[in-house]
């Protein structure tokens, strides 16, 4: 059995929720042609390693994304705290969770103490608005069908390149911080993995921009017409 744990349920795109570009004021400026990941000492396995909190992982790495950012302390959570909030949303069984419900949460009442000011999903076809959430508002949360070459290649230290015929694992939560002409740069299981673009095309499932609240006071980032943005999310 592997050592790696999943626990993305299947995508849910909120009924009413336009994608992260609608609720630009004006139009978003192209994206750099790349942006670096931040550098974090260690980014931690947040409990990823025992229960199928990838999802809440991923927003405990969004954390980290954003401190270094903005250079803010925000407290990042441990791993216990990942893992009991992981099962204050399941109800204390390990089954995985959805990710528009984690951020609904995150946006309503908060995870870690703190709530995030908006989110807004972008299309997986959509390169260039993966680019923009990740160089304008700190990081792209990912929902992927993570092949077990995957697990092969990141035990091995590779790149994740498309292997025709790997079976599905599972729903995984990843959190992209970084990306270049040819690979993006996520972070799952405490490292930080290269990913290919065909990978990506071939297995993702899910992308959502998160608008931080240190983003919006430090006015870090092209401006969202935010109200009409949370008006959306609070009709959810």
């Amino acid at each position: 059995m592997s050592r790696y744990k999943l626990g993305a349920l299947p995508p849910q795109r909120p009924y009413g929720l336009s994608e992260m570009a609608t609720y630009a004021v004006g139009k978003l400026p192209a994206p750099p042609a790349s942006v670096d990941a931040p550098t974090i000492p260690s980014w931690g396995m947040m409990a990823n390693d025992r229960l199928g909190c990838c999802t809440i992982s991923g927003a405990g790495h969004a954390v980290m994304t954003w401190n270094a950012a903005v250079h803010e302390k925000d407290p990042v959570p441990t791993a216990i705290g990942v893992a009991e909030t992981y099962e204050a949303l399941t109800g204390g069984a390990d089954t995985g969770l959805v990710e528009a419900d984690v951020l609904r949460t995150w946006q309503r009442s908060g995870l870690f103490g703190e709530r995030i000011a908006a989110y807004a999903p972008v299309s997986t076809n959509d390169l260039t608005g993966f680019h923009q959430a990740i160089a304008f508002y700190g990081g792209a949360y990912l929902g992927v069908a993570l092949p077990e070459s995957a697990e092969a290649q990141f035990a091995a230290g590779q790149t994740w390149t498309v292997e025709p015929g790997s079976p599905i694992a599972g729903g995984h939560c990843v959190w992209a911080c970084g990306y270049g002409p040819y690979t993006a740069q996520v972070v799952t299981w405490g490292q930080l993995v290269e990913v290919s673009y065909p990978w990506l095309a071939h297995y993702l499932t899910e992308t959502w921009a998160i608008i931080p609240n240190e983003f919006v006071e430090a006015g870090h980032g092209p401006a969202l017409d935010l109200a009409s943005l949370r008006r959306d999310l609070d009709a959810l």
